[in-house]
């Protein structure tokens, strides 16, 4: 009987398997997932909000920098970024480990890009050449770890699911979480933590609300990472991997200078960075014509940022 009991447990067991994984991807799909998905890009929202609205103005008018050195400094942040994108891709496509293919940079990422924030806002006293330097380093440290959270995170979309609907939808879920996460951090900003005082009639240029603002936004950047990629770390058995393939960093660049020269591709390149200068020239005035042209005070600006209809 104990032997035939076990067999019969053993067979069972087989027969539950199927169902049970059956189970886990449906629940790949499920609004549940999507949203323990979508807070990631929280980290990416409060990350990339206060970049265009906040760098500009907090290391020229608070540091002391010069705007030019300041511009600079994020140009090149941003040319390095557009590069190292395309290398985490690969390596991330290519890597094979028990976490999958993703979930290793997804952690890996949390702790350094939230030190790598705080840094970025909490300078040392330093010449402003060796500032400017300083920025330039710490700058693309934060873009390069948030990188290696967000371009796994995105591809995991493709291993979530492969239904082109619910592909959207999970890509739906990341917008609005990015959006809110980056909305909430600039309201926090204006209306607790950019406060005024004697020695700073104007809140927003008051230095001990950026420290504030770094420790909260760090905290947020490494919850939100951890939160998306525990809250999807169950499914890594079930997501497919295909075969490696072998190809190196040259022949990646040279697939995406293949793909830049196509006409058409090449003019929707231009006008995706024609509009994109033109957004960042308008979010890092913003905080300038905010300033000294209406004269708002951060409580002003807390208010005038809500997202009401107009």
């Amino acid at each position: 009987m104990g032997f035939q009991d076990s067999a019969e447990e053993q067979e069972g067991a087989k027969a539950a398997t199927p169902s049970s994984s059956s189970g886990i991807r449906a629940e790949m799909g499920s609004t549940r997932t999507k949203l323990l998905y979508g807070s990631g890009s929280i980290a990416f929202g409060v990350n990339d909000q206060s970049f265009q609205y906040f760098l500009l103005p907090f290391f020229n008018l608070v540091v002391g920098l010069p705007a030019a050195w300041v511009g600079i400094a994020i140009a090149v942040t941003m040319v390095f970024d557009a590069l190292i994108d395309p290398i985490v891709g690969q390596i991330s496509d290519n890597l094979r480990t028990r976490l999958g293919r993703r979930h290793p940079f997804m952690y890996a990422s949390a702790v350094p890009v939230a030190v790598c924030y705080l840094f970025l806002w909490n300078p040392p006293h330093w010449s402003p050449v060796a500032l400017f330097y300083y920025l330039i380093a710490i700058a693309i440290l934060v873009r390069t770890f948030i990188t290696f959270y967000e371009i796994p995170s995105s591809s995991l979309v493709a291993e979530l699911t492969p239904d082109y609907h619910n592909r959207t939808s999970f890509f739906a879920f990341r917008d609005t979480f990015a959006w809110v996460g980056g909305l909430s951090m600039a309201l926090l900003a204006y209306g607790v933590f950019f406060v005024t005082d004697k020695a700073h009639p104007v809140g927003q240029l008051n230095p001990e609300g950026y420290v504030k603002y770094s420790i909260t936004g760090a905290i947020v950047i490494f919850a939100a990472i951890l939160a998306s990629s525990w809250g999807t770390h169950r499914f890594i058995p079930e997501f497919k991997v295909p075969a490696k393939r072998a190809k190196s960093i040259g022949e990646t660049f040279s697939e995406i200078f293949e793909s830049i020269s196509h006409g058409s591709f090449l003019v929707l390149i231009l006008c995706s960075l024609f509009a994109s200068v033109a957004a960042g020239t308008l979010t890092s005035l913003t905080f300038y014509f905010n300033t000294y042209f209406w004269h708002l005070n951060s409580l002003q600006i807390f208010y005038r940022s809500w997202p009401l209809p107009r």
